[in-house]
């Protein structure tokens, strides 16, 4: 599977971010073939026809829709070139944890890292144009670069992701609150390290150094389910992963993903999906060679 690297000396310094419209410059990440990035990208149509499939998800594009891709997750493009309208953002970590000292930051936003709700939002209009202004000031910026563009750039994006992160959490149901308790973007983030190794909540426990009580406390604050049910909705998505995108049996997944025997496994995908894996990954195929 193709993983695309992020270009760091793309304007012959090192910037760790990028943003162009799609139609002055054709999006080369449009694979129809199930692929990867090492970076965060924020696919924006204000115009265009397709779907793209992520996490298990097949989200159709409609106006004014966001699609929010963590690194390294899989996803396949079915897009309609000939009209499309809108912005590509893209950016590494190192750009806003560097500027904010804060490695969690993207840990906070609710729209990356999120197994249990599609990483999609569809925005009426007036709010949809109020990004719009800021991505165009943001690609003002990197084509007129000065000294203080940098933090013009980096201001407008904080502005632009806090400002998504609070409509995803309205349209979904969510705490906003990007300031919480830390121990949840700890465990978001331990759960990205570990989601192949760990699977119950006392492992995540152990790695936090809080007693269980506690972790769900606050996970249920923020989240609305309980730690338990979010380290499922991410495994499921893990096996999903597989399924859809390799070639491994479903014993070699549950040997890959640590579970200690391939019943294991079906049972659990089967009590969050009601079918087998093996009947999933067929009607997946089946789907895929209709579109």
């Amino acid at each position: 599977m193709r993983t695309f690297l992020f270009e760091k000396e793309k304007y012959g310094f090192e910037f760790l971010m990028d943003l162009h419209k799609f139609e002055t410059n054709p999006n080369v990440f449009f694979e129809a073939s199930p692929h990867t990035t090492n970076f965060f990208e924020i696919f924006i149509f204000e115009k265009a026809k397709g779907h793209i499939e992520l996490n298990g998800h097949t989200l159709n594009i409609a106006e004014n829709t966001f699609f929010f891709i963590s690194p390294y997750q899989k996803k396949s493009c079915k897009i309609d070139l000939s009209e499309i309208k809108g912005f590509h953002l893209v950016f590494q970590n190192d750009f806003l944890s560097h500027f904010f000292d804060d490695k969690l930051f993207v840990y906070r936003l609710q729209y990356f890292y999120n197994s249990k709700h599609p990483q999609y939002l569809q925005l009426p209009k007036e709010e949809y144009d109020k990004i719009q202004f800021a991505l165009n000031e943001i690609i003002f910026e990197i084509s007129n670069f000065q000294n203080d563009s940098l933090h013009i750039i980096r201001s407008l994006l904080y502005f632009s992701l806090s400002k998504l992160n609070r409509l995803f959490s309205r349209h979904y149901k969510l705490s906003p609150e990007t300031q919480a308790d830390s121990v949840i973007y700890n465990f978001k983030e331990k759960l990205e390290l570990n989601i192949r190794k760990f699977h119950s909540v006392e492992e995540y426990c152990k790695t936090l150094s809080i007693s269980r009580h506690q972790l769900n406390k606050v996970i249920k604050e923020y989240f609305g389910c309980t730690s338990k049910e979010i380290i499922h909705f991410r495994l499921l998505q893990e096996i999903k992963m597989e399924l859809r995108y390799s070639n491994k049996t479903v014993s070699e997944i549950a040997d890959a993903l640590n579970f200690s025997e391939a019943n294991n496994l079906t049972r659990f995908f089967n009590r969050l999906e009601d079918t087998t894996p093996s009947m999933y990954r067929k009607n997946y195929q089946n789907d895929s060679h209709l579109l």
